[in-house]
């Protein structure tokens, strides 16, 4: 078992196995069974215990129990998604210097997971602002647009339907019709006026481009805006609607 990518040293995992087949067990037993020096297997362990990974029983001689493995294996995800979402944030203060010789490329997105996984790290990454346009077929992305707020972050999303991300304009579209005018359904976000996505999802299955080309980005913007008015500008269906209603009551 390869611990070693999860932060253990070759001591550590050791311990960590014997005391996981002998729990809860002495420092001595798992020095024994780990094959380790008792010095080494103590030492081991109090590194372990301040982690969390295992836990000091009360009384004497000392005792210790090693953390079950599923909760080992969920608090080491959620530690590596924090490493990679801050990595994330670093790496995209870092200037790219262009020489002008070449445009910046447009990337394919060949399928939904890549679609997904651009739009997240695009809305992750953000510091100024986020545009754009989805529905409840992407609800994925919810999370990273509909999130706690950030500080001088705006975010403005528009949802062609419901369930939406929080905080999102939300206006119900027939889907034959948002088929028509988009050609399929639609994901399109634009972060920090640098990076925008583009895609169209059907039956499952999605494809789209990603580009910071500065010809394209301030366009796509531009259109997303356009869609970001006219969903918060109230339709005359709405009107009726809200008629229709009062009414009723």
């Amino acid at each position: 078992m390869d611990l070693a990518r999860f932060g253990f040293t070759s001591t550590e995992a050791k311990v960590y196995l014997a005391l996981l087949r002998l729990s809860p067990a002495t420092g001595y037993a798992v020095a024994r069974e780990a094959g380790l020096a008792r010095a080494n297997t103590y030492g081991a362990l109090e590194t372990l215990a301040t982690r969390g990974v295992v836990a000091r029983l009360p009384g004497r001689p000392a005792r210790f129990v090693a953390e079950d493995p599923e909760a080992l294996v969920s608090r080491l995800g959620r530690q590596s998604q924090r490493d990679l979402e801050q990595l994330a944030r670093q790496l995209a203060t870092v200037e790219r210097r262009r020489d002008g010789t070449q445009a910046p490329a447009v990337a394919l997105l060949a399928d939904r997971r890549a679609v997904l996984e651009r739009c997240a790290f695009c809305a992750e990454s953000a510091r100024e602002e986020i545009l754009a346009v989805v529905g409840p077929w992407a609800p994925e992305l919810f999370p990273a647009l509909g999130g706690p707020a950030r500080p001088h972050l705006v975010v403005k999303v528009l949802s062609l339907g419901s369930p939406a991300p929080t905080g999102a304009i939300v206006r119900p579209v027939p889907v034959p019709e948002i088929e028509s005018y988009w050609g399929g359904l639609p994901i399109a976000l634009v972060a920090d006026r640098r990076v925008a996505v583009c895609a169209v999802a059907s039956a499952g299955a999605a494809t789209g481009v990603s580009s910071e080309h500065p010809a394209l980005v301030p366009f796509v913007r531009h259109l997303l805006r356009r869609e970001l008015a006219l969903g918060a500008t109230p339709h005359p269906s709405d009107a009726h609607s809200d008629r229709e209603a009062r009414r009723g009551t």
